[in-house]
């Protein structure tokens, strides 16, 4: 992975708070040369395909632009930006006279642009849904985002070991950001992972945060590419950002070898799979 999140080392970094005004954490944090990452989920509205935890990852100075380049994009809706709504009419764009759809398109274009000239690297773990069940039959309705969520979390420990940083994350606040931020702390705690001493804070927020809805966007890119796949032509925004994205998905064979041996709470076997006998996972776009 660290060929290409290896141009992460050499960007200039703030040191400063991790928060300016309403858009991430107020906590200042320690001096530490950081890595922002940005998480949300997607999936389909009966939970039955694909889940996906997917986000996007950059220094501070990035993201300082970023938002101000995404505020000036987004600054006539009423309310944060969501990817399903715009790209399908839904909620604030519903109103076809004010958001016809070419007009809606021109603003996902734009906010695809402004993630790739900002440079920021997206990453996604994607589940499907019917084999995990399968895997796992006695499983909870939300357990494969909770899978999901951990190799999110434990990816993004392993890219700031690689670069050499420490990385602090946000996701989405909803019902079930107790248990995802109990993973991170169960993860920051297997101390004798070193990538896993490079995780600092985590941070749920609302979609009032700018680099959230463009997690939001992330995810559902990464759910819509799988639940396309072989039916239609890849999406635009995957064609413009593909050297920056890299999703990886679990087969059926991975999710019955982590069933056999203790699921995804057996952190060591999750930290050790790639040098493990372990079933592979298929990578999409670009495998870093």
């Amino acid at each position: 992975m660290d060929s290409a999140f290896s141009r992460l080392a050499a960007d200039e970094y703030s040191f400063g708070e991790a928060s300016r005004g309403h858009r991430r954490s107020e906590d200042a944090g320690a001096l530490h040369a950081m890595m922002e990452c940005y998480f949300d989920d997607s999936s389909d509205p009966r939970r039955e395909k694909y889940m996906a935890c997917g986000g996007l990852m950059g220094s501070s100075d990035h993201w300082d632009s970023f938002d101000m380049l995404w505020s000036d994009a987004t600054h006539g809706l009423k309310e944060p930006f969501r990817a399903t709504d715009c790209e399908c009419g839904y909620g604030q764009f519903s109103d076809a006279k004010k958001w016809p759809k070419p007009k809606r398109d021109a603003l996902m274009a734009k906010l695809t642009g402004i993630i790739d000239w900002r440079g920021l690297y997206g990453f996604a773990a994607i589940v499907p849904i019917e084999e995990y069940n399968a895997a796992f039959p006695n499983c909870g309705k939300y357990d494969a985002l909770l899978l999901a969520s951990t190799q999110a979390i434990m990816n993004m420990a392993y890219i700031a070991h690689q670069v050499g940083k420490d990385a602090s994350l946000w996701f989405e606040s909803g019902p079930r950001i107790g248990t995802v931020e109990a993973i991170f702390h169960s993860v920051r705690a297997f101390v004798s992972w070193s990538p896993a001493n490079h995780l600092r804070r985590f941070t749920s927020e609302t979609k009032k945060i700018r680099p959230l809805q463009a997690a939001d966007f992330v995810a559902r890119e990464a759910f819509k590419y799988m639940d396309n796949r072989g039916l239609r032509p890849t999406r635009k925004p995957l064609r413009v950002l593909e050297d920056v994205l890299c999703f990886i998905v679990w087969t059926s064979e991975a999710l019955e070898y982590l069933a056999r041996n203790g699921g995804r709470e057996n952190l060591e076997l999750l930290s050790a799979w790639d040098t493990r006998r372990a079933p592979r996972f298929r990578h999409f776009w670009k495998e870093f």
